[in-house]
């Protein structure tokens, strides 16, 4: 019995010891140790448990591939493991277009505003901050709720996605050739039934920046300076404005890649920098929690893709400006690049390479930690059992 008890007791201490050195595997909640507000900390892709080897084919898959790819971060486990610049353009503090990965930040920022007040709920009517606007068949639009523009369902009449942003039918460049882009917006004709039919729209998305600014009574931009960018250490950006100083709710905003990457660091930490709640829990997490499907690939938030059978969502702009977003890897990946037609090489990149190197690398570790960890802890154990069965043999028999 002693030598059954003993069996077990090796095979519990092996059994503990590959949990405690298993990946953790991190949803959001995680305990920091320092915050990259005045700027990140660096670690090795051996410090990060990436795998060497993947990363640089990576790097050579962009190059023969003439991938037009100005930028590459990964931050892993709260550091920055990864800063490559691939055009000699671009630097750490250059700014660079980020598209529509403004939308994601004026998410953020609705988010904030109806934790403060500014704004009732995902169900206020829009039109209830455009009485000074004279709206065409304003009884077709008295249903359009905030939620329906974060989700680009307004049914607004809208052609962007599905004509070349050249082409003189294309919606958003008559927005952004009109003398007052709300009323644009406001006046095109209801295609479909608000809450029915998604239709990405970055008309439904400037409406939003306008709400903000009637909301809060101070500019979309102020906002985003007080609530965002001055607690993450963002100090340089420019972003663009309607003729009426309006700033563009839709695209327009331009930073460097490391404040790209704080932005995804905030939402990994579900709206957490340095002990402060800057975008309610709440709200990061209803952001993707419900999105409207597209495809079997990809899905559609509060101004978030989801990608679920990754388990992860993006901030994702024109030209393939990318905020990567992996809680359970506790992983930020950031990509800016000039591809503006034709391939879509970033799942690739994210799946095939840095994932599979994340993967790789803790099988490393793994099979490091047995070596060092678990095959002493083994081998004392077989020991203990060995000396334990001998004393069995040394017990003399008692006869019944």
């Amino acid at each position: 019995m002693e030598a059954k008890k003993t069996f077990s007791l090796f095979f519990l201490i092996i059994f503990l010891s590959v949990a405690f050195n298993q990946q953790s595997q991190v949803k959001g909640d995680l305990e920091r140790d320092y915050w990259p507000t005045n700027g990140w900390q660096y670690s090795s892709l051996k410090e990060a448990n990436l795998n060497e080897a993947r990363i640089n084919e990576m790097f050579e898959y962009i190059e023969e591939n003439n991938y037009d790819i100005d930028s590459v971060l990964i931050v892993k486990n709260g550091n920055l493991t990864v800063e490559e610049y691939l055009n000699e353009l671009y630097s750490f503090d250059t700014l660079h277009s980020v598209y529509s990965v403004t939308k994601s930040i004026v998410s953020a920022l609705i988010g904030i505003a109806i934790e403060e007040g500014h704004i009732e709920s995902v169900d206020q009517k829009i039109l209830d901050y455009f009485q000074d606007v004279s709206v065409l068949n304003v009884i077709d639009k008295e249903n359009i709720t905030v939620e329906h523009l974060l989700t680009h369902t307004s049914g607004i009449y809208w052609r962007e996605s599905q004509v070349p942003y050249s082409s003189p039918e294309n919606t958003f460049g008559k927005m952004t050739s009109s003398t007052n882009w709300v009323e644009f917006i406001l006046n095109q004709t209801l295609e479909y039934e608000p809450g029915t039919v998604r239709n990405y729209n970055s008309g439904d998305s400037h409406l939003l920046s306008a709400i903000l600014t009637n909301a809060t009574g101070v500019s979309t931009q102020q906002y985003a300076i007080e609530h965002i960018f001055d607690p993450l250490g963002i100090n340089r950006f420019e972003w663009q404005q309607d003729p009426q100083g309006i700033f563009f709710g839709g695209s327009g905003l331009l930073l460097n890649s490391r404040s790209m990457a704080k932005f995804g660091f905030l939402y990994l930490n579900n709206g957490t920098w340095d002990e402060n709640q800057l975008v309610p829990k709440e709200w990061v997490i209803n952001s993707t929690k419900d999105p409207v499907v597209i495809d079997d690939w990809a899905s559609y938030g509060y101004q978030w893709w989801v990608y679920p059978q990754v388990n992860s969502y993006l901030a994702l702009g024109f030209g393939q400006q990318i905020v990567w977003i992996t809680p359970e890897l506790d992983l930020v990946i950031v990509f800016t690049s000039s591809i503006f037609e034709g391939v879509w090489p970033f799942v690739t990149l994210a799946v095939d390479f840095i994932f599979q190197a994340i993967e790789e690398g803790f099988v490393e570790e793994t099979i490091s930690s047995f070596v060092f960890v678990i095959l002493p802890i083994t081998v004392i154990a077989y020991l203990i059992l060995i000396r334990n069965r001998r004393k069995d043999k040394t017990k003399p028999l008692k006869i019944q």
